[in-house]
């Protein structure tokens, strides 16, 4: 079995990519279904080595873990446990060492944030004087995580940053939401909702691929323009 997980989306789903390309130059049948699709009696049919014409298979299976906690993901954990079929598990977030030990997986990819993209958004402000010093963590931030992650995990930051200034209640441990809380101070609530509609704005043209600048300046102009 492999495991790929992971709060780095980007990087793990280019690794699923690879993997999954590997297997179709070796002629392996690949399979990919979501984990809020299966049941146990679903997960047992599909967990054959072979096809009926002897092809090799590949089962991958996309959030197991981001299903509740119930019996149901119990079972099927402890049977792809048992399984010897060729499995590839994705995660979108990071599993804890005893999940990892209670899959027996033989091999296991892990791709985490770089802290450089937390010291990035923690350094987000209006303030024209910390304009360089942003832009810097930034252009650090897109070196090891890649501008797309940057971007979504703006998109997310911002969303806190709003919640903060709007007097709603965020979850999470202590020191992260007194950060948030303390950060959204720096703004008033006009500049973050100002700031979700370029973000807004901004996904749109790349969803339309009508942006004429790269994704890189285009949040470089955010900072500058916060």
């Amino acid at each position: 079995m492999i495991v790929i997980h992971g709060e780095n989306t980007i990087q793990s789903r280019n690794k699923l990519v690879t993997i999954l390309e590997q297997a179709k130059e070796k002629n392996t049948l690949v399979e990919r279904i979501s984990a809020s699709q299966l049941d146990v009696p679903l997960l047992e049919s599909k967990l054959q080595r072979t096809d009926l014409f002897g092809y090799s298979r590949m089962l991958v299976i996309e959030e197991l873990h981001s299903l509740p906690r119930s019996k149901k993901l119990t079972d099927l954990i402890e049977l792809l446990a048992q399984t010897d079929a060729e499995v590839c598990l994705w995660e979108k977030r990071q599993l804890t060492p005893t999940m990892l030990n209670k899959l027996k997986a033989d091999k296991v990819y892990e791709f985490k944030l770089a802290n450089s993209l937390f010291n990035w958004l923690d350094s987000l402000s209006p303030h024209p004087a910390t304009k360089t010093k942003q832009l810097q963590l930034f252009q650090q931030a897109v070196r090891e995580n890649a501008e797309y992650m940057c971007f979504i995990m703006l998109a997310r930051q911002l969303r806190l940053l709003i919640q903060a200034r709007s007097g709603g209640k965020i979850k999470g441990p202590y020191f992260v939401v007194n950060k948030i809380t303390q950060q959204a101070q720096l703004f008033s609530l006009a500049q973050l909702l100002s700031l979700h509609q370029q973000l807004y704005n901004l996904d749109a043209k790349i969803k339309t691929s009508t942006n004429n600048i790269s994704l890189t300046q285009s949040i470089e102009l955010i900072i500058l323009n916060l």
